[in-house]
């Protein structure tokens, strides 16, 4: 795949760039000259704001496959390799278990491989955010359980010590739910330098909230989807005041089948005070 993607903004001498390694540098750069935890997330979403509609096979909410496309998901892999730590949770498990969420919990593609190993980056761990701990244990996470850290609010003794005698590390937080300043305490304590949310947008929401995220990359699919049933970015459980967003990157891909121009704006946001 060697797709191009036009730059919009900042405007700039080079306008024209490949899909294959548009998002790799700039991450890495700041991977390299901070002390402190860098956080950000990708979001995929249609023209109205849907990152999910209602999938009537499995009776979830779930990406429409009308707003996918082969860069979004290129730009993904480049985001998801350069990570020290990948945050996740149980519904994605439980959804990795049952069939509508792909296998990403570790790098595949051969050249993100071979770029990893030229920039000297580690092994990725995994972080599970589970208050819950209801999740199978299956052949997705027992070859990665060497790399996984579970952070739950659960007291369920019973769960806690299965785990445990699997060989997963547990560790109990206080609290409904595993906030995110517990989770910041854990991943600086881990000396992580870059982490990358794979999880839905609820925890995403609460790291904006508390001033956190660093970065926030949204790909937008310039379609309209409708659908009463849909789930969005922000939810607005946690975030009870505005937070200003800098755009420092704007790019457009356009791809033409026999029907349908398909457009995606590819935005990456600074969140100010970071």
């Amino acid at each position: 795949m060697n797709q191009i993607i036009s730059k919009i903004y900042p405007p700039g001498k080079k306008s024209l760039y490949s899909a294959n390694n548009l998002y790799l540098k700039p991450v890495l750069s700041k991977i390299n000259r901070r002390y402190k935890p860098y956080y950000y997330a990708n979001f995929l979403s249609s023209f109205d704001g849907r990152i999910a509609t209602y999938d009537k096979k499995y009776g979830k909410l779930l990406t429409p496959e009308r707003i996918k496309s082969k860069v979004d998901y290129s730009l993904f892999c480049q985001l998801h390799a350069q990570s020290d730590c990948l945050v996740t949770n149980t519904e994605y498990l439980r959804g990795l278990s049952k069939g509508y969420y792909g296998n990403i919990l570790s790098v595949k593609n051969s050249k993100l491989k071979l770029w990893r190993n030229k920039n000297n980056l580690k092994n990725q761990d995994i972080i599970v955010l589970s208050n819950s701990l209801n999740f199978p244990v299956n052949k997705n996470i027992e070859v990665l359980k060497n790399k996984i850290t579970i952070l739950t609010t659960s007291k369920n003794k019973k769960k806690i010590q299965n785990l445990e005698k699997k060989n997963y590390k547990v560790i109990q937080c206080k609290g409904k739910n595993v906030s995110v300043k517990r989770l910041n305490e854990y991943i600086i304590s881990k000396k992580y330098k870059s982490i990358y949310f794979i999880a839905g947008p609820r925890i995403v929401e609460q790291m904006i909230s508390e001033n956190l995220l660093n970065k926030l990359y949204c790909s937008t699919s310039m379609c309209i989807m409708g659908s009463e049933n849909y789930d969005k970015i922000i939810r607005g459980d946690f975030l009870k005041e505005s937070k200003n967003l800098k755009l420092v990157g704007l790019y457009l891909y356009s791809h033409k089948t026999k029907k349908i121009t398909q457009q995606t704006l590819f935005q990456v946001f600074d969140l100010k005070g970071k």
